[in-house]
């Protein structure tokens, strides 16, 4: 056999193989011609066409195995476009429709980077990633809305189902625990609202986080793979084109649950969420605000109607209500000893910061957290970290220094 005859073998063989990974994906054409004939009686090697709801392409496919392409190969290959663009019939199209159609020239090739900057090159090591990518995961979206359907009507066997969940199984394991802290957000304050899918619009995230009060909305979404979470600045951006409260401050957050190095300021790990939302909304947990005003003593909380409240459990007499309605707005009650009392008063005097009212063996506050994020009591305001200091001076080191005095008396 001569050595053009055995180029010639290669390249039969070559095309043969081309073709059997083309026939694998010919479920996702509607129309293939595999070596077809054109009206002028040229011969690619696959002609077909996808026409899908975002996708109609017509594909013309050259097998080529020697190790370059040849400016033959490129002009046969524009004939051929020429050719499909100016005889849709061949395609089965109508003229009238060749217009939603776009052409791609493809050469599969034995090696990679051969020089052809006029059409697509694609190596046939690389062809069935290619097709999965072009034809198969393009449909995933709707590949995964009918999945879900039925599993839902329990449709699936059960080697499916069992499948289908185990796979899922990574994801519910950090969407859950994205859900328990956003649920958590939700019930230790008072003006929260969640929301989970179905929502009455389809968004494309997984909660939505709402404030009656301060009127911010919080879109929360829980990516499924570090890719996702690569890609959520596209999210934004799509969540601006679908949800609309004109009369609502709208923000979007990403739960990061990968540990991986964030990249974009819509970020942020299970435990910045809270800080993150509380500081945007300007509100204010009203644990958080009883924080600032236990002793370092052993306590219990319970929550009653209208306020959260504190009490020691050495019976030393201390007690400290939280009231709010709206997580900005706070008073803040608390009975002690006339001991501390006295300490604060002393306090407040030598160090000429007021710090609420006393009276008798009662401590009581009030403040609201401004839409600017800061404190206003007495008739002035100050940045919430001044606020904590001025607490930190004049109420705790007057309280703590009482209580554990009457802690180790009541251990001796």
């Amino acid at each position: 056999m001569t050595k053009k005859e055995n180029n010639r073998q290669d390249w039969m063989v070559f095309q043969q193989d081309v073709l059997d990974v083309l026939r694998q994906y010919q479920g996702f054409f509607d129309y293939t011609e595999r070596v077809g004939s054109l009206s002028d009686d040229s011969r690619p090697d696959f002609v077909a066409r996808t026409s899908r709801e975002d996708k109609k392409e017509v594909w013309i496919v050259d097998a080529k195995k020697k190790p370059e392409i040849g400016q033959e190969d490129k002009k046969r290959m524009k004939k051929y476009l020429e050719m499909l663009e100016s005889n849709p019939i061949d395609l089965g199209l109508e003229i009238s429709e060749i217009s939603e159609y776009s052409f791609r020239g493809i050469f599969v090739t034995s090696r990679e980077n051969l020089q052809t900057d006029d059409f697509e090159q694609v190596k046939f090591s690389d062809l069935h990633q290619f097709l999965q990518k072009e034809l198969v995961y393009s449909d995933t979206e709707k590949v995964v809305r009918d999945v879900a359907k039925m599993a839902e009507r329990k449709q699936l066997s059960q080697n499916q189902a069992r499948l289908l969940f185990r796979s899922l199984k990574p994801f519910e394991r950090t969407r859950k625990t994205a859900l328990n802290r956003l649920e958590e957000i939700e019930t230790t304050y008072t003006g929260f609202k969640l929301e989970t899918p179905p929502f009455e619009k389809e968004l494309p995230v997984e909660a939505i986080l709402e404030h009656r009060d301060r009127e911010k909305v919080f879109m929360i979404d829980i990516p499924y793979s570090r890719d996702a979470l690569d890609e959520i600045g596209e999210k934004v951006d799509e969540l601006k084109n679908v949800f609309e409260a004109p009369e609502k401050d709208v923000f979007f957050a990403a739960v990061n649950t990968f540990n991986q190095k964030k990249n974009s300021r819509f970020i942020y790990s299970v435990d910045e969420l809270e800080e993150e939302i509380s500081e945007t909304a300007k509100v204010l947990s009203p644990e958080k605000v009883a924080a600032m005003f236990t002793p370092k003593v052993s306590t219990e909380k319970k929550w009653e109607d209208g306020y959260l409240e504190i009490n020691d459990t050495r019976k030393l007499g201390f007690r400290l209500r939280v009231y709010t309605q709206d997580d900005y707005s706070f008073r803040v009650e608390a009975q002690m000893n006339r001991k501390a009392v006295e300490e604060m008063k002393e306090r407040m005097m030598n160090s000429r910061k007021e710090l609420g009212e006393l009276e008798g063996k009662r401590f009581r506050l009030e403040f609201q957290l401004t839409e600017e994020g800061l404190i206003r009591h007495a008739d002035k305001e100050e940045s919430l970290q001044n606020f904590k200091d001025v607490v930190r001076t004049v109420y705790q080191s007057s309280i703590n220094p009482v209580l554990s005095k009457n802690v180790k008396a009541t251990v001796e």
